[in-house]
């Protein structure tokens, strides 16, 4: 009975302070976005859902409003599939045009707006709701990205000790129709 309390108390000297420190961490207010109260809005140029805060630890925003470079982590009770709705819904709205999505257990959809380009990513809780990913930052120039003038032919950088490759692409032929 005595090694119990023992236990016991050396248990509780261990959480007691543990669980002080987690009452003590930073929030952010859903009312405004993760910003300081009475502070605007960090963020415009993005649709962000009702309610949702920042996640001020995770989240690194350059400049504001709707020139900013950087990254929006929100974690919110909504599930993956209506936030995935959500953003291929209201992102067009914004000004931001679809570029391309991908919709699985982690969803990730980009979008081009003038010089920049937005990725979201969208990944499902173990428990509920979703985190929300956003990186926003300037879009390359066509050149810098290896394309090759819309021809369907990339070399690729050859290793240093070995020749250069050709890597050729072709389209897939259309998918017979099964019965």
């Amino acid at each position: 009975m005595k090694s119990q309390t023992v236990r016991l108390a050396a248990t509780l000297a261990v959480l007691l302070p543990l669980l002080a420190q987690a009452g003590c961490t930073r929030s952010s207010s859903p009312e405004n976005n993760g910003a300081a109260p009475g502070s605007p809005q960090l963020v415009t140029d993005i649709p962000l859902p009702s309610g949702a805060g920042i996640d001020q630890d995770r989240s690194l925003i350059l400049s504001d409003r709707d020139r900013w470079t950087g990254r929006v982590v929100m974690v919110l009770t909504n599930s993956a599939n209506d936030m995935t709705n959500f953003y291929q819904t209201q992102m067009p709205g914004f000004g931001w045009q679809p570029l391309m999505s991908i919709t699985s257990e982690t969803s990730i959809l980009t979008y081009l707006r003038g010089d920049r380009a937005a990725t979201v990513q969208i990944e499902r809780r173990s428990v509920l709701g979703s985190i929300v990913t956003i990186t926003v930052a300037p879009r390359q120039a066509d050149g810098a990205s290896g394309a090759s003038g819309g021809s369907s032919d990339y070399t690729a950088p050859a290793p240093r000790s070995a020749p250069a490759e050709r890597i050729r692409s072709e389209p897939l032929p259309a998918p017979s129709a099964r019965r």
